[in-house]
């Protein structure tokens, strides 16, 4: 998780108890999303865009953007709801790791105190949204890595009855092949014998585990072409969490 993340943990997200607090902007599963906290999250959401409330001229450029914060806030719900059904768990020493990291970035232990109480948490209460947050990027960089893991399999189909002769020379010529796709495989298996005959389990492609900062993705890979896949990959993922949960957009009426 990078600093820029750890900082805006601090600068526009509320501690849990405040998320409910007042009118809400959308449900997911029952529990809400703020508006106060939709709020604050678009006025940072339309910074990191160099862009300010008063100077959106028109509504429905306005209500675009405003529905696209909703949806990151969204997102980053459906994340933890996820990682809590899979029991996701982040551990101390990541946690003190990160917390640290945040202390030192914003200059001390003073600072860092101050930056807590403006932002409503005391320390308490931001490492448990810490770990949230945490788990949260955890469980997408996991769907991420499940998306871009495919495996495929060879097969010398031999008959069951087949004599030791025939299966030894089947087994011989996947093994042959076996060495072929080793180098460029990220996982091969030995030969497995079925009733259709024998058989070479291989990971055709994977990603390895990755930063997923602000809920936006894995870092951009050389090529076009990776990052296009990347990018849909994102949004395939987010979009099936969302087909599989109940969200309720009370913002949008």
């Amino acid at each position: 998780m990078k600093l820029i993340t750890l900082m805006w943990l601090l600068i526009c997200c509320l501690p849990a108890a405040w998320a409910s607090n007042g009118p809400a902007a959308a449900r997911v599963n029952g529990e809400e999303i703020s508006q106060f906290r939709l709020e604050r999250y678009f006025a940072e959401y339309l910074e990191d865009q160099g862009r300010a409330v008063a100077s959106i001229r028109n509504p429905k450029a306005y209500r675009q953007l405003r529905r696209a914060a909703l949806d990151a806030l969204i997102d980053r719900e459906l994340l933890w709801q996820e990682s809590r059904k899979r029991g996701v768990r982040i551990d101390e020493q990541t946690l003190q790791q990160q917390i640290n990291q945040t202390r030192t970035a914003l200059g001390g232990a003073e600072p860092f105190s101050r930056r807590l109480q403006e932002a409503g948490f005391d320390e308490a209460s931001y490492r448990d949204y810490l770990a949230r947050e945490l788990a949260a990027q955890q469980m997408f960089a996991a769907l991420l890595r499940q998306r871009f893991t495919r495996t495929q399999q060879m097969l010398i189909k031999v008959a069951p009855d087949a004599d030791a002769a025939t299966q030894a020379q089947a087994q011989l010529r996947l093994m042959q092949m076996r060495a072929s796709i080793i180098a460029t495989a990220g996982f091969v298996s030995a030969t497995v014998r079925s009733p259709f005959g024998w058989h070479l389990v291989y990971l055709q492609n994977h990603w390895e585990a990755s930063d997923v900062s602000n809920m936006q993705g894995l870092e951009s890979v050389g090529g076009e072409r990776a990052r296009q896949q990347q990018a849909q990959a994102r949004r395939q993922v987010l979009a099936q969490l969302r087909s599989q949960n109940r969200i309720e957009r009370i913002d949008d009426d």
